[in-house]
């Protein structure tokens, strides 16, 4: 459902908040407040030549196949907001209020697929952002990538929830914390200081994997429908050696994924590693809207 999310948010969110409909979104003097232009249409990044990395990344669930629904289920959309982008949250919430009185998906002229947004937590600060349809943005907390706290363990395992759309499964463990490190300087870059992520040095192997693969379906109104691979499972990596910024890097893993397609909500990441007793097991420091199929 990722690049259906990302297709039908795009939609609704300019119909629900666009104010100038007959303007074109390059030309528009309302761009600086607009999150449909910063994630649909803005063309080129701070650095490089490549598209910028986007500001709001919507995750949803994924089941591995495709499934019904029954009446009255909840389903969990995971979203992140980058830099001062958390100031789009209404926005966003509208949006998403919109494209559920819409619809997903190809079935949606017919009156299926539709949901209401039905309450929203922070993954940070634990407490609502949206509770019967009243909205509470002081409840929104940020954190500094610099803050999230390292993996000190020296085994972890590493379920990829949602696929994992690099070119070999499973990564190495080098080639694991490399793919976070590209996704992370993306985000710093555009949405960040611009400050260096530095180089690291690990060593480990990989101590058992479960894989599947998936044959993943993108389609966008601009192109005829195309398919991606992709793969989920269960990684435990046996870390031998790790310099600092490698276990920082790790977790940071498991807030931002790894990989390509961040913005299809592909290659994010759930630490399985058992607690210590008396512990509680790691969050992946995301937003969370619970979304309810009438």
């Amino acid at each position: 459902m990722g690049s259906m999310f990302r297709g039908g948010l795009g939609q609704s969110l300019r119909r629900a908040i666009c104010s100038t409909p007959e303007a074109s979104c390059p030309e528009c003097s309302k761009q600086d407040s607009c999150l449909f232009f910063y994630v649909y249409m803005l063309k080129r990044a701070k650095r490089g030549y490549a598209p910028p990395v986007k500001p709001l990344v919507a995750v949803p669930p994924f089941f591995g196949r495709s499934l019904e629904v029954e009446k009255d289920c909840t389903l969990s959309l995971e979203t992140i907001l980058f830099g001062d982008f958390d100031r789009y949250l209404p926005q966003l919430i509208v949006g998403l209020s919109s494209l559920g009185y819409s619809g997903l998906g190809s079935l949606r002229p017919y009156g299926f697929n539709r949901f209401d947004v039905e309450s929203g937590v922070c993954a940070f600060s634990g407490r609502a952002i949206l509770r019967e349809g009243v909205l509470y943005p002081g409840s929104l907390q940020s954190i500094g990538v610099s803050d999230i706290q390292p993996i000190e363990s020296a085994q972890v395992s590493v379920g990829f929830r949602t696929p994992f759309t690099g070119s070999v499964f499973p990564p190495n463990l080098d080639e694991l914390i490399e793919l976070t490190r590209r996704r992370l300087i993306g985000f710093v870059n555009e949405y960040g200081d611009g400050a260096n992520v530095p180089a690291f040095s690990c060593k480990g192997e990989i101590a058992r994997s479960s894989v599947h693969y998936h044959k993943l379906e993108r389609r966008s109104t601009r192109s005829e429908k195309k398919f991606f691979k992709g793969y989920t499972g269960l990684v435990d990596y046996k870390i031998e050696e790790a310099d600092a910024v490698s276990r920082w890097l790790l977790g940071v893993a498991f807030v931002l994924g790894c990989g390509p397609d961040s913005s299809f909500g592909c290659g994010f990441l759930q630490d399985l590693t058992k607690p210590k007793q008396g512990t509680t097991p790691r969050n992946n420091g995301t937003k969370e809207v619970q979304l309810r199929g009438p």
